[in-house]
């Protein structure tokens, strides 16, 4: 991701996880995941069931932060 983009997922980040939350189910692609598991190395990422699997841009994950 550029530096632009990483600002403006930063952003959603921050909002996703507000007031404390620590899990949150994200539609992220394949760039945006491996972001979030660089940026919060003790997360938890599960793909949600029902999630198809043919090669979507983006698909639905369960987000937990530490």
């Amino acid at each position: 991701m550029n530096h632009q983009k990483n600002n403006g997922f930063d952003e959603f980040l921050s909002d996703s996880f507000k007031d404390g939350a620590c899990v949150r189910e994200l539609r992220l692609s394949s760039t945006e995941l491996k972001y979030i598991q660089l940026k919060f190395p003790k997360s938890k990422v599960m793909k949600l069931s029902g999630t198809s699997n043919r090669t979507p841009k983006k698909i639905w994950y369960e987000v937990r932060i530490k």
